[in-house]
């Protein structure tokens, strides 16, 4: 085998690495975020990726997620400041909390702009209703399918549209009970447009569009 031949083959052997992966692991977050918010005693309900995971539907995510009332954010990231920490206010509301030497990718949310309220029932709900998820040995608070579903529909990316999709195919979602949540935080628009997405998902709550024809009657005939 000549010199042109060794080449080749060695070549043909190299591997093409493209980047890198580095998995997130959401337990040191949510054990961080949970002592941090229990320290400063406020209530609180798991959101976001790791809550979609928590009903059944596996998503991609690189922080952990809470919903906290308004006020309360950045007492929380206070409890979590440690030298080279990074810390940033959340342009929905709220602070984004990172360390890197901690494995902490936290985002506190109280939306308190807009939806201020939604996020407050939510939590509220998600107490009253003594529901949790498990998150290595720790139970954690978890937003109602409902809430989490309005949610989504507020943020409008097109991620979140793809969620509520997931969702909406889930059985165990009251879709009338999410269709008034999303009626009364976010109006009779985005509720409309929740029941073409749950008629496009075949939600038996929703029937089917009747096609107009030329000639038809409207109500306001």
């Amino acid at each position: 085998m000549n010199n042109s031949e060794d080449a080749s083959d060695e070549k043909a052997a190299r591997k093409h690495v493209v980047g890198s992966i580095s998995p997130f692991d959401p337990s040191a977050s949510v054990r961080a975020a949970v002592a941090a918010l229990s320290a400063t005693g406020a209530p609180f309900a798991l959101i976001g990726g790791l809550a979609l995971e928590a009903w059944g539907i596996a998503r991609a995510t690189k922080d952990a997620d809470f919903a906290v009332p308004v006020g309360c954010a950045e007492k929380a990231a206070d409890e979590l400041a440690a030298e080279n920490v990074e810390r940033r206010r959340l342009r929905i509301g709220g602070v984004a909390v990172r360390d890197d030497a901690r494995n902490l990718r936290i985002d506190f949310i109280d939306r308190r702009v807009h939806l201020a309220e939604l996020f407050r029932q939510a939590i509220e709900e998600a107490s009253a209703a003594r529901r949790v998820t498990a998150v290595r040995e720790l139970e954690v608070p978890l937003v109602s399918l409902e809430h989490l579903l309005a949610m989504k529909m507020a943020s409008g990316e097109p991620k979140d549209d793809a969620d509520v999709r997931r969702i909406l195919r889930l059985e165990e979602l009251d879709y009338g009970k999410a269709r008034t949540i999303v009626d009364e935080h976010l109006g009779f628009a985005t509720a409309n447009r929740l029941d073409t997405m749950a008629r496009d998902a075949g939600r038996p709550e929703v029937p089917a569009r009747r096609l107009y024809k030329n000639g038809d009657h409207t109500e306001e005939d």
